[in-house]
């Protein structure tokens, strides 16, 4: 009886990390497979340059910037009065003590001045709001970090500030490969991102959950 339960835990255990292995393995072999077929695509949203191709579209994007908070005064005092006499029945008081302190400007905040479309072609990065455009050309682009969030920040020698789209956790590992596959077509690293997803599936085929063995009856 015991070794009944005993073999029936361990087949839902190997099951279970089956599951979660195969689900891994086909999302890397996706990667894979499109890192070795896919060059991008033609888009009506945007104009594209000669050889440019989209590899990513993302709509409801949000652009970000640094917006300061409402700021407030410190250190400001009224101070105290007291009477000094009176001038034609009327009290004439003298205040001391009283400072006018110093303004202190609030905390930048991140926030969503703009919504539109991001666009992830093999040159650029593009976000096109109603109100706002900014361009992230890769041949001007400083470096680039995700956040957690489901944002990237983009830092491009010819503009001051980073440029910051948010498109949500939902779709970041989506986006985060996309565009390591058009920075890859734009500096001839295609082989070698392939080599890398080759590796990567192979080492995952090493660790496949091995079935439980079966006990002597």
């Amino acid at each position: 009886m015991f070794e009944k339960y005993r073999a029936k835990r361990a087949a839902k255990q190997y099951n279970a990390q089956l599951a979660h292995w195969k689900e891994q393995r086909d999302a890397s072999a996706a990667l894979l497979a499109l890192a070795q077929t896919y060059s991008g695509e033609a888009s009506n949203g945007i104009m594209l340059k000669r050889g440019e191709a989209v590899f990513a579209l993302i709509t409801g994007a949000g652009l970000i910037e640094d917006r300061r908070g409402a700021g407030q005064w410190q250190g400001r005092s009224s101070g105290v009065s007291f009477p000094i006499g009176s001038i034609g029945g009327r009290s004439i008081r003298y205040r001391v003590g009283s400072s006018r302190g110093h303004f202190v400007q609030g905390a930048p905040v991140p926030t969503a001045i703009d919504l539109g479309t991001v666009y992830v072609t093999n040159q650029r990065v593009v976000f096109q709001g109603a109100k706002q455009t900014r361009e992230c050309r890769f041949d001007k682009m400083v470096g680039f970090q995700h956040t957690a969030d489901g944002s990237t920040i983009f830092s491009v020698s010819n503009r001051q500030k980073p440029t910051t789209v948010h498109y949500g956790p939902q779709v970041s590992g989506w986006f985060d490969f996309r565009l390591d596959l058009a920075l890859a077509h734009y500096r001839g690293e295609v082989p070698a991102l392939i080599a890398q997803l080759q590796q990567d599936l192979a080492a995952l085929d090493s660790v496949k959950p091995s079935p439980p063995a079966l006990s002597a009856s």
